[in-house]
């Protein structure tokens, strides 16, 4: 029955876009700072909406510099939708560009952070927090769009929990001495609370920015100390630190591990870059 509703909803709001001024090249355009952030909004809004990323896929987004196109996009924007905690900060002076009256919704406010750690994605119960956020921002813009994105909603956050429960299970295959994680930079104190994981390390203190000697030494005798199994080097990045860390260590090294950004296929959605993360991880783990 509920599929039945979903159905007939979706229909309904296909039907009534011309109705209500938002179909062909009058769709409100939503803006988010990411592409995880994108495509959760896509999955709400699905064709009642157009949906874009400042950053493009495979960027960094902590150490995205803006384009002159993006002021115009913003300038075009019904919506925006920023990550928060610092992630997506240099979308301040961008959003001045903004017409008066835009919305702008930050998907972590009132979310339980760590320590102001902005990757709070990497925990789907909590991304299932940035849906609901999304929902209602969209609801407010588009009211007559209210039922598809509610069941759009619905269905997306149901999807994160069957995500959830199959990620636990694979996690679960490894044994709990050996889930230990040494990352490029610190993506990964949500991901470790979720699913059971001992961060013992990263080799940046700040994204984009090389440890000392001294933090590089201290990494190498944590990594020896713990035993750690394997060393990840995140997507985009360099695998040297982590090669480094390695070679001292015996430990192996991992590289192309998602993050902050979507990739190419199966990395190309948050549900698909979750299983890519997990998959590596497990692999490598095991």
């Amino acid at each position: 029955m509920r599929a039945i509703l979903l159905t007939a909803a979706l229909a309904l709001g296909a039907a009534t876009l011309t109705a209500c001024g938002l179909g062909g090249n009058g769709n409100p355009q939503i803006l988010a700072t990411t592409t995880i952030l994108a495509d959760m909004a896509k999955q709400v809004a699905g064709d009642r909406m157009t949906v874009g990323s400042i950053v493009p896929a495979g960027a960094h987004v902590e150490e995205y510099e803006p384009r002159p196109d993006d002021a115009r996009r913003m300038s075009e924007a019904k919506l925006v939708i920023t990550n928060g905690l610092d992630l997506d900060k240099w979308v301040e002076p961008l959003l001045r560009n903004a017409k008066t009256g835009t919305p702008v919704i930050t998907v972590t406010d009132g979310l339980p952070d760590i320590a102001g750690n902005p990757h709070m994605w990497f925990d789907p119960a909590l991304s299932r927090g940035y849906v609901l956020k999304i929902r209602d921002a969209l609801i407010a813009l588009d009211p007559p769009g209210r039922d598809v994105y509610m069941l759009s909603a619905e269905k997306y956050s149901l999807q994160l929990l069957t995500l959830e429960a199959e990620l636990k299970a694979k996690v679960d295959t490894i044994p709990p001495e050996r889930r230990k994680l040494v990352t490029s930079h610190d993506a990964f104190p949500y991901f470790a609370r979720a699913f059971g994981f001992e961060i013992v390390g990263f080799a940046e203190p700040e994204p984009g920015k090389p440890p000392s000697a001294g933090e590089l030494a201290k990494l190498v005798e944590e990594v020896r100390s713990a035993n750690v199994p394997a060393i990840f080097s995140e997507a985009g990045g360099s695998a040297q630190l982590a090669e480094t860390v390695a070679k001292e260590t015996g430990a192996k090294v991992v590289t192309d591990l998602p993050t902050d950004s979507l990739l190419d296929r199966p990395a190309d959605s948050y549900i698909g870059l979750m299983r890519v993360v997990v998959d590596k991880i497990v692999a490598a783990l095991k």
